[in-house]
């Protein structure tokens, strides 16, 4: 694997990212401490909290999520959920300005795969502003029928645990009842990525661009 220097991690909502790429990004912090990472969620999900909840409480969840990882760059913007597609191009001039400013050497957003609606945009809106840099899918179980998901990322122990500690972040996802929020899951599927990899923990990707 060529060195990694600056990573971004982009997802349609906050919690999106831990879920799919949060076992990797504490692997790299811990292997690059130096690295520099940023990661983008184009929504904070208003509509998708309990009621009765602060409008900002996803992101203020989100951005304990990232103290996991020490020091973070965490940009929160406030598309509405589920109405991305009418915004693609507002989207794109946002991922193309944050292109320009972090610089990044490998990039992770929704699998091409991903079946909801703001996913798909963000993907697709990912692969335009990022066309030619290393480009990695992440996986939503829940959003997919299928997985493009050729390339594994064999994790550690300390990875999934740091991963299992950032998505417990959402309180709010847990009281809604939230099934993939929660331990077993993260080590569950951890674990079914891992055996294909023959190890006990991975993490799967599409590779959409680019080399490794």
């Amino acid at each position: 694997m060529r060195p990694i220097r600056r990573v971004l991690a982009v997802g349609a909502h906050t919690d999106d990212i831990e879920m799919g790429c949060g076992g990797t990004l504490a692997r790299i912090r811990r292997e690059v401490p130096d690295a520099k990472i940023t990661v983008v969620a184009l929504s904070r999900a208003e509509a998708s909290l309990p009621p009765g909840s602060a409008p900002d409480r996803l992101e203020t969840e989100f951005r304990n999520s990232m103290r996991h990882l020490g020091d973070v760059e965490v940009i929160a913007l406030q598309y509405a959920v589920r109405v991305m597609d009418s915004h693609r191009q507002a989207i794109l001039d946002d991922l193309i300005k944050i292109r320009q400013s972090v610089d990044p050497d490998l990039i992770f957003t929704h699998a091409t795969s991903d079946t909801h609606q703001d996913h798909v945009v963000t993907s697709q809106e990912s692969v335009r502003a990022f066309r030619g840099r290393t480009l990695l899918g992440y996986e939503a179980p829940w959003n997919q029928t299928t997985s493009s998901a050729s390339l594994r990322i064999v994790l550690e122990d300390d990875d999934v645990a740091c991963k299992v500690r950032m998505v417990t972040e959402y309180k709010s996802q847990i009281e809604l009842g939230r099934l993939y929020v929660n331990d077993e899951f993260v080590r569950g599927f951890a674990s079914y990525r891992g055996a294909q990899a023959k190890t006990r923990y991975a993490e799967g990707f599409e590779l959409i661009y680019g080399t490794l």
